[in-house]
This record gives C-alpha cells, structure tokens and sequence, in this order.
C-alpha cells in the first residue's frame, strides 16, 4: 500500500511537469503577437492541433516576423521620442480653441505643454486674484449694510475674476439664458461635476448664488476669504450636525430668494459620465418651495481633466445648456431622475 500511495505521488509530480510546460510552449507562442491580430493563437493551434502543413508554416512565419518587429520597436521609440515631441509641440495650435471634430476638442497638445499651461493658468489667475480681493475688501462693508443676503456686488468681483481667467485659455458658449429665473427669485441650479473649472464657468451666468464647498477650501488663501466674503456655504462632510445646519441655511436662503448652486453627484466625474444623484438638493428644493434649474456642462473634462497627478490644461471649447426649470413633484426619485435626463440630453 506504501509503494502505491508513492508511485501515485510521483504520476501527479509527473502530470504537473507536463501541464506546466505545455502552458510555458503556449504562452511563448502567443506573447507579443495575441493583439496582433490571432496570428499567434493559430500559431499555437498548428501545435496542438492537427493541420495542413502549408497553413502552419505561413503562420510561423508571421509569428517570427511580428516577434522581430516587437523587438525592432522599442528601439525606434527611444531614438525618434524626443524629435517626435518637438515636432508635435511645434505643430500644436496654442490659441484658446485648440483643434476639434465633430463637436469634440481633441488633445493636440504634448503632457509637457499641458503643464505649462496649468501652470501659467494658476500664475494668471493669482496674480488676478490680489487686486480684486483688494476690491472685494473694500466695498464689502456696503454690501453687508444694504445686500446682505444676495452680495451681488460681491459676486460680480467674483464674475470678472473667473472671466478674465479663463479668457485667455479657453472659450465658453452659453445656450438657454432666458431660461434662468429672475435674480430676486430663490433657484436650485443642479449641474453635473466633471472638472474643477465647472465653478469658473459657472459664474459667466450673470446670476448671483452661493454653492456647498467643504471647509477646508475656506482655509485657503484668498480663495477662502473671497468665498466668505461673498456669503457661500461651509460644510464639514464628515459631521452629521454641521450637515443639518447647512441643509437649514439653504433652505432659509431660497425662501428670502437667494440661488443655491449644488452638484448632485456629490463628486467630480472621472470619465465625463454622470453619475448617480443624490437626493438633498431636491429636497432642499421641495422644503424650499423653489423651482430646479437644470444646468448641463460639456467639455470642462476635456479642457482640465481629473486624475492623478499634475494639473493639464488643454484648449478647447465648453458648452453650458441651461434647461427650463421643473416644478415641484411629490416623488422626489421621479424628479431627480427625470433632471438628470434633461442634463444628459444635451451631453
């Protein structure tokens, strides 16, 4: 009984030798060549396989072609990359439309100079930001005596910073204006979120509002202080109570007719898709009594995408389609689903 458990030891020590070389021979034969078109999966059928030896020696040969030249490439890569970077550079359209097809702007330019464009965006927009928040100062003292509520002084500073901003890097097309309330009237703006310019774009509508930002961009500098200054909301996303105040304070602020702009998604968008909406914007409209204005934002994703890494600024064109407000609803999952259809239609 010893002696037979130990010969069928050494069968399956056997079996596994076997099954393992044989997994090695295929995986040599399809490496390199299996997104190349099958050649290497008919390669590695004439092995295991039984066909016409014509058809199996034109496949080998293609194999031993493809393999030559997956290993002729990285070489042509490490010798022509940085000639190739340069000319791309040299060819790029560096104005603020870049290059587009079919109503989409294509990424024409090298990372390098996404970069730099980032970079002299953020120098630009600082360097704007020391005057006008010098402006803001000074005049706020006015604003809170005779408009506390609505700052719309406050927010016209706010209009011209993100419009000189943005002006020398891209363009926006805004569709649908009379569709927006009048500016006595208390509103739910309800956008999508794919990018951080959506608040630049957002205050060319010539409408006043304050949005929910997380407290901690209230600590940063200038920033901060001009989104206090013009009277926006502080929330603390971890804290249930501070939750409660803020949902309260919108809600006093739509019903004394002040805008509330909210991104139900809650989170930016990492492939330009929407995602799903919550629910507290609707909400806050309903206890509110004001109506939701659909917002939709196309191409912010494309000019300044969200990743990981360094910032990248890309040209290009974004497109805001402001939608006829919907009226309150007693379902509030029917209503927030069919915002989110009209924000998607024009996507």
């Amino acid at each position: 009984a010893y002696r037979e458990r130990e010969r069928e030891r050494e069968r399956r020590r056997a079996r596994m030798v076997t099954t393992g070389k044989v997994v090695a021979r295929r995986w040599k034969a399809t490496r390199g060549a299996s997104k190349r078109g099958g050649v290497a999966n008919a390669a590695t059928e004439c092995k295991y396989t039984k066909r016409s030896n014509k058809d199996c020696k034109a496949t080998r040969k293609k194999v031993k072609g493809l393999q030559a030249n997956s290993v002729s490439r990285p070489r042509q890569r490490r010798e022509s990359g940085f000639g190739d970077s340069v000319k791309a550079s040299a060819s790029a359209d560096f104005g603020p439309s870049g290059s587009e097809e079919n109503g989409e702007t294509l990424h024409t330019l090298p990372k390098f100079v996404a970069y730099i464009r980032a970079v002299l965006f953020i120098a630009w927009t600082s360097l704007l930001s020391l005057p006008l928040i010098c402006v803001m100062i000074a005049v706020s003292p006015f604003v809170y005596l005779f408009d506390r509520k609505r700052r719309r002084l406050n927010h016209l500073v706010n209009q011209v910073w993100a419009w000189l901003s943005i002006l020398p890097f891209f363009r926006v097309k805004i569709s649908g204006r009379e569709n927006l309330p009048p500016s006595t009237t208390g509103a739910v703006y309800v956008a999508n979120h794919q990018s951080i310019m959506d608040i630049f774009v957002l205050f060319l509508l010539g409408k006043p509002f304050k949005f929910v930002s997380k407290i901690e961009v209230f600590y940063v500098p200038i920033i901060g202080l001009a989104m206090y200054l013009t009277g926006h909301v502080a929330l603390k996303r971890m804290d249930g109570r501070s939750q409660a105040q803020t949902f309260k304070q919108c809600i006093n602020l739509l019903k004394e007719g002040v805008s509330i702009l909210v991104f139900p998604e809650g989170t930016r968008s990492r492939d330009g898709k929407i995602k799903a909406f919550k629910s507290g914007a609707f909400k806050m409209a309903r206890r509110g009594e004001a109506p939701v204005v659909p917002i939709s934002l196309d191409g912010t994703s494309k000019v300044m995408p969200h990743g990981s890494g360094f910032l990248r600024f890309y040209p290009g064109v974004v497109n805001i389609t402001i939608h006829e407000a919907t009226q309150l609803t007693t379902d509030v999952d029917e209503w927030m689903q069919g915002t989110k259809e009209q924000i998607s239609s024009a996507m």
